[in-house]
């Protein structure tokens, strides 16, 4: 934006129009769109826009700072999300394979449509759960807020954590991506065996226990505990 109106918005309100003027609608679906290099990531509405430069600023500083994967690898992310951070990397390294799981049910369906431009993307809707019990979501206005809901109307199965293995073939994987609002310390424990897992990287949410949003968010000391042991 080069016009100096734009300089004297608060920051909330330049967001705003950044994303209405970079979000499209798809006619097809008539989801929202943003472009990702050569991919289309899908939205439900623009505030889950993310930048460009906030996206490279998340792969490169977070995501994928210790390790960038390489066109030969399997990338499984449980709490894939919209997909951004999959197509960001599906852009630099179009031959890693790259599955996806987000039970979240809306997310879900725009993450199907968003990893449909590359057979290398898969996206799974299921939950990781050996006991394989049935969860009850709904659809917040919010997605980050299903790790504090207890119940819903939207049914949703779960899978062990070796079926998923066996469905999708996976051998081995050179990067386990998990990004799911403090239940991953419920998830590390079901994998069991990570003897074909090359790299691990958990997204901890400490930040929201501080917050007031829950103490089930407080995991980070729990993740380097358990990983280290």
């Amino acid at each position: 934006m080069t016009n100096p109106i734009y300089w004297l918005l608060p920051k909330k309100y330049r967001k705003i129009l950044v994303s209405f003027f970079n979000t499209f609608t798809c006619n097809q679906t008539g989801f929202l769109f943003q472009q990702v290099g050569n991919y289309r990531v899908f939205l439900r509405n623009i505030s889950e826009y993310l930048s460009v430069s906030s996206l490279d600023k998340l792969c490169k500083n977070f995501y994928y700072k210790f390790y960038l994967p390489n066109p030969q690898d399997t990338v499984v992310c449980i709490g894939a999300g919209l997909g951004h951070e999959a197509i960001w990397l599906h852009n630099l390294s179009q031959g890693a394979r790259y599955i996806g799981v987000e039970i979240q049910p809306y997310v879900y369906e725009l993450l199907c449509n968003t990893f449909k431009q590359s057979n290398n993307l898969s996206a799974f809707g299921r939950a990781i759960d050996n006991t394989q019990q049935t969860y009850y979501l709904n659809s917040p206005a919010n997605y980050t807020a299903v790790a504090s809901e207890t119940s819903g109307n939207i049914e949703v199965d779960s899978i062990r954590w070796m079926d998923f293995l066996l469905k999708y073939k996976i051998e081995h994987i050179d990067l386990l991506q998990i990004n799911i609002e403090g239940a991953e310390k419920y998830l590390l424990p079901m994998i069991k065996d990570y003897t074909n897992i090359k790299r691990i990287i958990v997204s901890a949410h400490d930040f929201r226990a501080d917050r007031g949003d829950g103490e089930h968010f407080r995991t980070g000391d729990y993740v380097k505990n358990y990983l280290t042991s």
